[in-house]
């Protein structure tokens, strides 16, 4: 290589060779002689880096960018909606759910404010209720008591009789303790010699301690917050809700009429969609555990009517495949036709009555995973009547370079929640004859259609 001042010549005398070089080798070298040229020129190359980073951080559009649905149709929010009016209204009851990192109360008021808008809910309750959540005093997974984080209830509703009930949950402080163990590498001496692209990557890495505890020994009580949530979301209406307060729900405090006239469904990201399906086998056994119990299944109908609820689980960003990576399968699994559809000989030991699972994916969110058929069957309890369909969708924007494109992996991983497509599929679900906007849709032979859990 032969620099003169002001000019940097690059030569590649291998690129000639019939041989081409390996593909890492190939992006790496033209990469290498950028970052020659950014280094000689900073200034320049602070406002090119500026100008590609602003360029990848804007949302894509539905005619430059992938968008491909592959599965059954699914029920979005506004069904819940569907022949409301002011004397009679409709309320829809949604679960929010986190993923990784030090998540506050808060964190999903981007989602719920542009669910509201698509949604056509104009109007919301200035009281926004916070429930500091604790294990009940028959909780079968954690110490009686026990701290679970917390709740946050909003209210959305227009003069048409339509009600979404949004139950924002957080459990990210029950981490606490797991993070601070490996948080020195955040400030030590490493930190402070450490590449500004180099430290970027670690703190992905140093934040992987989310998913080791859960897989580990603070799983169960985890699982309690989320079980915590879905009792709940069925304990009555607005007005049922105390505004603050430090409280535990047990079954025996839901409402079956919720449970039965309401749709319940669950919005979760990244590690929350492993969070929320566990949870709710959780919850399938907690019940079979209570079904040869008489005195304890006193005033468990709502428990009970679950057997018989549709539930849609949009998950954004979801991680089942790399999860499930060391766990045994389900003791029931590829057993969907014996429990799931009105003619199965175990209708009665079903846990829901059906679950569609809606897994949400951007080719370059490097923490997400689409979910096979066979997944669902293998690695899915039977039982939870469960149905996939795959969006992988490009919620960030790509950006060409000479040689290569790029996308904000960071962009990809957080902006399901701002996605027009996203939030088209996740409010008006997707029907026989309703392709979503900007995507393609390749269905299920009807011939052979996917039945729950197979």
């Amino acid at each position: 290589m032969m620099v003169k001042p002001g000019v940097i010549s690059v030569r590649y005398p291998s690129l000639a060779r019939s041989n081409p070089l390996p593909h890492p080798v190939k992006y790496l070298l033209p990469l290498a002689a950028a970052a020659l040229l950014l280094g000689g020129c900073s200034s320049i190359g602070k406002g090119v880096t500026k100008a590609i980073m602003e360029k990848a951080e804007q949302k894509p559009t539905p005619e430059s960018s992938f968008c491909e649905v592959t599965g059954p149709g699914f029920p979005g929010v506004a069904a819940g909606f569907a022949n409301a009016t002011a004397e009679k209204p409709k309320t829809t009851r949604l679960i929010i759910v986190h993923g990784i990192g030090a998540q506050q109360p808060g964190y999903s008021e981007r989602l719920q404010r542009n669910l509201a808008t698509h949604l056509g809910l104009d109007a919301i309750d200035p009281v926004v209720k916070s429930i500091a959540l604790q294990a009940p005093p028959d909780a079968k997974t954690t110490a009686p008591g026990v701290a679970l984080g917390s709740l946050k209830i909003s209210r959305f509703y227009n003069t048409k009789g339509s009600e979404l009930l949004t139950f924002e949950l957080t459990w990210a402080e029950l981490l606490d303790a797991e993070r601070k163990q490996i948080a020195f590498d955040d400030y030590g001496i490493s930190a402070k010699e450490r590449a500004e692209l180099n430290k970027s990557l670690k703190s992905l890495i140093n934040s992987f301690t989310d998913p080791l505890a859960y897989n580990g020994s603070k799983g169960d009580i985890i699982r309690g917050s989320m079980l915590q949530a879905l009792c709940w979301v069925g304990r009555g209406a607005w007005s049922d809700y105390p505004d603050s307060g430090r409280e535990a729900c047990s079954w025996r405090d839901t409402k079956r009429n919720v449970i039965q006239s309401d749709d319940i469904m669950i919005s979760t990201h990244s590690l929350g969609s492993r969070v929320a399906l566990d949870s709710m086998q959780a919850l399938g056994t907690l019940r079979d555990s209570l079904s040869n119990d008489l005195k304890a299944r006193s005033g468990m109908q709502a428990l009970d009517s679950l057997r018989d609820k549709d539930v849609t689980l949009f998950m954004l960003a979801n991680q089942l495949p790399l999860l499930q990576m060391g766990e045994p399968p389900p003791v029931v699994a590829k057993q969907g036709a014996a429990y799931c559809g009105p003619s199965a000989p175990k209708i009665k030991d079903r846990w829901f009555k059906s679950i569609s699972i809606v897994a949400f994916s951007d080719p370059n969110d490097i923490l997400s995973y689409t979910i096979p058929q066979s997944f669902t069957s293998d690695f899915m309890d039977s039982r939870l009547c469960a149905a996939t369909t795959n969006v992988v969708v490009s919620v960030a924007r790509q950006v060409s370079l000479a040689v290569t494109s790029i996308a904000s992996p960071q962009v990809a991983h957080t902006a399901y929640d701002n996605d027009e497509r996203v939030l088209q599929l996740m409010t008006q679900g997707l029907g026989p004859q309703q392709p979503p906007t900007g995507c393609s849709w390749m269905k299920y032979s009807s011939e052979t259609p996917a039945a729950p859990g197979l």
